[in-house]
């Protein structure tokens, strides 16, 4: 009388399954090490996290889509920095009727400028400063994001308490008004 469900069947079939189930673990573990392998030199993978304290973070540029003021809820002085014509003037009058600025009266720098730069006067602003640069041309790094603008920017001091931003229309935006 054999009985294959006996102790002796038994182990052996208990030595199958711990068999099969050490060949799947190994298989799993080698699969996750090709994964990992393989997904370190993605430059698009997400970056590891360890534990629950691990933390996001992210990197506003300029270039990033935020919500923005509308233009026609922006203030901004316009200022001619060259010393010479009616920037100012004319610079307000292309903001407003082709952007859309709340633009006000337009006025001089208390010095001349050599390059043109916009001024955070309102704090929150800075994107809007930048998307301001762009609309007249001008790089990123023409925004001063100083906030509320330093003292020794070209800005009368009547005008600081009026304006959202300021433009300071230098020679290089001159032949563009």
């Amino acid at each position: 009388m054999s009985d294959m469900g006996g102790p002796a069947g038994r182990r052996q079939e208990g030595g199958t399954q711990t068999g099969k189930a050490i060949v799947v673990i190994v298989v799993m573990m080698v699969l996750g090490w090709i994964v990992l392998r393989h997904g370190t030199n993605n430059p698009t993978a997400a970056p590891p996290t360890h534990g629950a304290a691990a933390a996001v973070t992210t990197t506003t540029l300029p270039t990033t889509t935020t919500t923005l003021v509308p233009p026609s809820s922006i203030k901004v002085q316009v200022l001619n920095g060259t010393g010479s014509g009616n920037l100012a003037g004319q610079w307000t009058s292309k903001l407003k009727t082709t952007a859309g600025y709340d633009t006000l009266a337009p006025d001089d720098t208390t010095s001349k400028v050599t390059t043109s730069a916009i001024y955070v006067i309102t704090p929150g602003y800075v994107p809007e400063a930048y998307a301001l640069a762009t609309a007249v041309g001008l790089p990123p790094s023409a925004v001063n994001t100083t906030v509320p603008a330093p003292s020794s920017a070209p800005i009368p001091t009547s005008e600081r308490a009026k304006a959202d931003l300021v433009l300071v229309v230098g020679p290089d935006l001159a032949a563009s008004a």
